[in-house]
């Protein structure tokens, strides 16, 4: 399989995109299910509404809001201007898109087994002394680990086959924001079907990896409720 540079480029890419947004999963997803977890505020039923937004909306208009927030000419692409940090379409603003169009496939599951997990072992673990963060990441999370590992794969999967957001906010720029679904989509656009097909295989292969372990955790969460 003779890959085009630009294809091995988009391939490198989207590992770069997928790694970062499994780093920003374990940080900033865990302390937003944290959050959520407990007792439903106004404000937390916001973060919510905006988490699942980007599922419901159409990718493309998603991508236009973003575009439209992060945009030069906008209050905050001014402010982040003369910060001299650039969004629209930069590696940056690839992140941004795959993150926000995933997190919820990742918050969402975790947070609707928390709310079933036992209440007797949290009541343990605060009577022994131990806090509510070290009681989330030490405690619940490791007893929840196969559904853990089912929300990061669904998570990275969407990140894998993100195209309408990406394709607003990073602009689909060879040797820059050309990522892996982008590439494909560029390769049919410009008649390249080789390359199209080569990348389809690739994507087809890490896709049935990706399913098969999912039926795994899916299997082992079974068990464990039983």
């Amino acid at each position: 399989m003779i890959l085009t540079p630009e294809a091995v480029f988009s391939i490198k890419l989207t590992l770069k995109i997928v790694l970062v947004n499994i780093f920003l999963y374990l940080t900033l997803g865990n302390l937003i299910i944290f959050y959520l977890e407990k007792e439903n505020t106004l404000v937390k039923k916001i973060i919510s509404l905006l988490i699942d937004l980007p599922l419901i909306f159409p990718p493309i208009v998603t991508g236009f809001i973003l575009l439209w927030i992060f945009r030069k000419n906008g209050t905050l692409g001014e402010i982040l201007n003369y910060l001299h940090i650039q969004i629209v379409f930069t590696f940056t603003g690839l992140v941004i898109a795959s993150f926000i169009a995933s997190i919820s496939l990742y918050v969402k599951p975790i947070l609707s087994t928390l709310r079933q997990f036992p209440k007797s072992i949290l009541e343990a673990s605060y009577v022994s002394g131990k806090g509510k963060l070290y009681t989330y990441f030490r405690i619940v999370l490791p007893n929840i680990k196969n559904t853990f590992f089912a929300a990061m794969l669904l998570s990275v999967s969407k990140v894998l086959g993100e195209v309408g957001i990406s394709l607003m906010l990073g602009g689909n720029i060879p040797f820059k924001t050309n990522t892996i679904s982008l590439e494909i989509f560029s390769a049919v656009f410009n008649a390249d079907l080789k390359t199209a097909f080569n990348l389809s295989i690739i994507m087809f292969i890490v896709s049935i990896m990706f399913f098969l372990l999912l039926k795994f955790f899916e299997r082992k969460t079974k068990i464990q409720t039983i």
